[in-house]
């Protein structure tokens, strides 16, 4: 991935705390953002907490409400 890493880490910052799908590896994954670093982002989902590679990550949005 390809990417400023200042820009990257303010646009991680505004969401904070807010529901986002994170599209890793082809697959997607959704909730609460609850923090990032250089090198890692933190999840808490439904169930469990998930940690993903900034490498693998292909896109992160705003969840929308369904």
């Amino acid at each position: 991935m390809d990417y400023d890493k200042p820009m990257i880490m303010d646009e991680l910052e505004s969401l904070r705390g807010q529901q986002v799908e994170v599209i890793y590896n082809a697959m997607t994954y959704r909730g609460e953002l609850v923090g990032a670093s250089e090198d890692e982002i933190y999840l808490k989902m439904a169930l469990d907490w998930v940690t993903l590679p900034m490498d693998g990550i292909q896109q992160i949005r705003k969840a929308v409400n369904s």
